[in-house]
């Protein structure tokens, strides 16, 4: 693994989709230039993906953590292309638009902007305070404010604890109170930054919608109260069809089974060290989680490393429960359901997988669903031994769903570090550590500008870029 000649070496810390999307368009960004440049992955696992992972059980294919990306943004679907996967894509049906939220023992279903306003979700009181929403304050520029601030400002406590609080859940398995609008939703800040407020915005932007139409133009789908924009798309196989396509790209230079431990400066290259050897690089790509990062930094850049082991994460058990059809009175339709924390339910919600991707995910006469359990204010309930998770999933959905039948089929996944989240100040915090990095070293990942598999794609062809640019100087 020495270098030789004028080929310069790009090194990836990472095998997760961050890591892996970051060495293909280094690779592949390098080759096009004519520039010579090696581009080596490591990765501690025995296998590439991170989390993107699936159980196949049984005939049924449970997703242990993102179960696909949204069509809306065009990142990952171009790096799909690229890799020649058209074929593989797997869009999801179109019952899984409809969106749910559990309040006073009943799934409410989240309409699209105006008709969710006269949701029986909320009281006629909330309903009726949210006109307020075109009166409140902006967010003064530059400052930084939780989720739950922004909304109880502009939309009222109501609107916060029933709307916004499944919201974050369901994204980030977080808390309003905690996180950082500008860092967790960048789009709902830019919007009160352009028009004023959410209900201008969402009124320029039916306008822009509709002359584009008339124009025979297509306009870009914003996320909305009642789901994300965009069609939810997988893979035939699960999301790891598109990590393991990517490690494949690399042939040997996807070194698996490699811990790093350290970077070090060797006479002003840098130096990648493990467990069982070292190599020198003349850019690294740090792609691991947050804490991962930070043991990886400590001795190189110790200040970088102390701010991103202060990243916090979500814990969350991953549940796959699977019936048989014939013993369910109606197969739910749609995405799923999410649950306020003011319903002090036992877990975040749950995703109606069979639903979303019909045939694909469970065998015929089968039916799966993906329980979501735990998050940034339950450290105790995703740890319960199996069968005391099991057994308090199966009352929950008893309590939520009226879902009485004994499963045929349950699988259990846990994460003890999940979700990264984003708390208030995360932006300056991350801009001051990635000043302090010394020259050539790159971060990329989800725990830094977007934790959806679009984001991360994004994020890996700029570290790229970054990465190729350090080489130029």
């Amino acid at each position: 693994m020495s270098r030789s000649g004028d080929i310069r070496r790009i090194v990836v810390i990472g095998g997760g989709v961050s890591g892996l999307s970051a060495a293909y368009f280094a690779k592949t960004l390098a080759h096009r230039n004519g520039h010579p440049v090696q581009v080596d992955l490591f990765e501690r696992e025995p296998r590439p993906g991170g989390k993107f992972q699936a159980r196949f059980e049984d005939g049924f294919i449970v997703e242990a953590g993102p179960n696909g990306f949204l069509d809306s943004k065009p990142w990952t679907l171009a790096l799909a292309s690229e890799l020649g996967m058209e074929k593989d894509l797997l869009p999801s049906d179109q019952s899984a638009s409809r969106r749910f939220i559990y309040s006073k023992g009943r799934l409410h279903e989240i309409k699209p902007p105006p008709a969710f306003l006269f949701s029986p979700l909320l009281s006629p009181l909330a309903r009726v305070g949210m006109v307020r929403e075109l009166f409140a304050s902006i967010t003064p520029a530059g400052e930084d404010t939780t989720v739950a601030e922004f909304g109880i400002r502009r939309l009222g406590k109501e609107v916060v604890e029933k709307l916004l609080d499944p919201m974050v859940s369901g994204i980030f398995a977080g808390d309003p109170y905690q996180m950082s609008l500008r860092a967790s939703f960048p789009r709902i800040a830019q919007l009160e930054e352009q028009s004023g407020g959410l209900i201008k915005a969402w009124v320029r932007l039916g306008l822009e919608r509709r002359k584009a139409k008339k124009r025979g133009e297509e306009f870009g789908i914003s996320s909305g109260p009642s789901g994300p924009g965009g069609v939810l798309t997988s893979f035939g196989k699960g999301v790891s069809q598109l990590t393991d396509r990517l490690a494949m790209n690399l042939g040997e230079h996807f070194h698996e089974n490699t811990r790093v431990e350290r970077i070090e400066d060797d006479c002003g290259r840098l130096k990648v060290v493990w467990d069982k050897g070292e190599a020198q690089a003349d850019s690294i790509i740090l792609a691991t989680p947050a804490d991962s990062a930070a043991a990886i930094l400590q001795r190189s850049a110790p200040e970088s490393s102390r701010i991103l082991s202060r990243i916090p994460y979500s814990p969350m058990s991953v549940v796959g429960v699977g019936y048989d059809l014939n013993k369910l009175t109606e197969p739910p339709k749609g995405f799923g359901f999410l649950i306020p924390r003011v319903e002090r339910r036992k877990i975040l919600g749950a995703l109606w997988t069979s639903s979303i991707f019909p045939g694909k995910r469970a065998p015929e006469g089968k039916y799966l669903i993906r329980v979501m359990v735990g998050g940034a204010r339950d450290h105790e309930t995703p740890f319960l031994p199996d069968d005391e998770l099991v057994s308090t999933v199966k009352t929950e959905l008893a309590a939520t769903m009226g879902l009485t039948a004994e499963p045929s089929f349950i699988t259990v996944i846990r994460w003890p570090k999940a979700i990264p989240l984003y708390t208030v100040g995360h932006l300056s915090r991350l801009a001051q550590a990635e000043s302090l990095l010394p020259r050539g070293i790159v971060l990329a990942g989800n725990a830094y500008r977007g934790i959806g598999i679009n984001d991360c794609v994004r994020e890996a062809e700029q570290a790229a870029n970054r990465a190729l640019e350090t080489l130029k100087r």
